[in-house]
């Protein structure tokens, strides 16, 4: 069975089709809206946070202190989000990871701590990448580090970003084939949807943990881009 590879992907998917980029989000919007989040928490004690899509390799911005394998029990992520900024656009969107409630599931992912006495200003750039396109709602959900997972640890309370289900670029979860045709043919400004699924298994994977879901839509589009026709190079200037 064909691997999913970056150079597979480079080989094969087009970049991303000319077309109106998404509306820029309204920042002064978007910081209030933190502000009221965080309005019961003291920003000296520092700020957890759950990553389990692209913040899981793309948080340099905000400079966390700690980067920890962690779970999140009750939730699973899933690919119910459409993406018209990021790995697709309004003429061609993607799909993106949500997370979706799953009793008998965990989500593995990675514990960020952002610390204090500025942890508020340290959120703003992860505040800005995932309540920016609108289907997120943020939450404060009880994680695990993954470490314990056999001994039990005590929960952590962290920022989690939830699916937001009335949001018009929520899409619900899609069969296995409709999303790796998608995943295998989307690209957006920050690059392809299949790039975003091979990090997200990979930073897993290098962290010791591994999603069944996202191993499967890899071996998935794989297929798919191995049996399509490698796009021509590009000319030479």
């Amino acid at each position: 069975m064909p691997a999913l590879t970056h150079e597979l992907i480079a080989r094969t998917v087009p970049p991303s089709p000319p077309g109106p980029a998404a509306p820029e989000p309204d920042e002064i919007r978007l910081r209030a809206e933190m502000r009221v989040f965080l309005h019961d928490r003291d920003p000296r004690l520092g700020i957890w946070v759950f990553a389990y899509g692209g913040l899981m390799w793309n948080h340099q911005a905000s400079n966390p202190d700690i980067v920890a394998p962690a779970r999140l029990p009750g939730y699973a992520r899933r690919y119910t989000l459409r993406d018209i900024r990021d790995r697709g656009t309004p003429g061609a969107p993607g799909l993106t990871l949500g997370l979706e409630e799953a009793p008998a599931l965990a989500c593995a992912g990675l514990l960020l701590h952002l610390p204090g006495p500025e942890a508020e200003a340290s959120l703003w750039p992860i505040w800005k990448q995932e309540m920016a396109p609108g289907f997120y709602e943020p939450h404060w959900c009880g994680t695990v580090m993954h470490a314990s997972r056999d001994a039990g640890g005590a929960p952590i309370r962290a920022l989690s970003f939830i699916s937001r289900h009335q949001d018009p670029l929520y899409v619900g979860e899609l069969p296995v084939g409709a999303v790796a045709d998608i995943l295998a043919e989307a690209s957006g400004p920050n690059g392809s949807a299949a790039g975003y699924l091979l990090d997200a298994s990979e930073t897993l994977r290098r962290h010791g943990m591994r999603d069944a879901m996202l191993e499967s839509l890899e071996a998935e589009v794989a297929r798919r881009l191995t049996s399509s026709r490698p796009r021509p190079p590009a000319p030479r200037p």
